[in-house]
């Protein structure tokens, strides 16, 4: 929480991460610089993840980039991180890509980026 000029981390292709990751997701939602998060092929294996990332969105005044993919985190994103996706002004790129099979979360998705869109956000 002291790294306040951090603006870059990258914690990809780290899979021994495991619940660590929650930690340093919600840690970073009070970094004010913080502009690119990439945590692709790290492997979620909790609920509390998706929460710290609904903060993470909610909190971050500067997030830009965030690259969940080749995680399985989309089973564990909830309606509030959507709507928080849908409010932010600075996110622009959001990559979710995964092999998981489509869920009710998809409609969250598309909803998310209309209202992104509705209140001029940059995603």
């Amino acid at each position: 929480m002291r790294a306040k000029s951090l603006e870059i981390i990258k914690l990809a292709d780290n899979p021994s991460i495991g619940k660590g990751l929650y930690s340093i997701l919600y840690n970073l939602a009070f970094s004010p610089k913080i502009k690119y998060i990439d945590c692709s092929n790290c492997i979620v294996d909790s609920a509390e993840t998706g929460e710290a990332l609904y903060k993470l969105i909610s909190i971050s005044g500067a997030i830009e980039t965030l690259n969940l993919s080749k995680t399985n985190v989309f089973a564990y994103l909830t309606e509030q991180f959507w709507k928080a996706v849908g409010e932010s002004k600075t996110l622009q790129y959001l990559n979710l890509d995964s092999n998981s099979r489509p869920t009710a979360q998809t409609a969250f998705l598309g909803k998310a980026i209309a209202m992104n869109a509705y209140k001029n956000g940059s995603l």
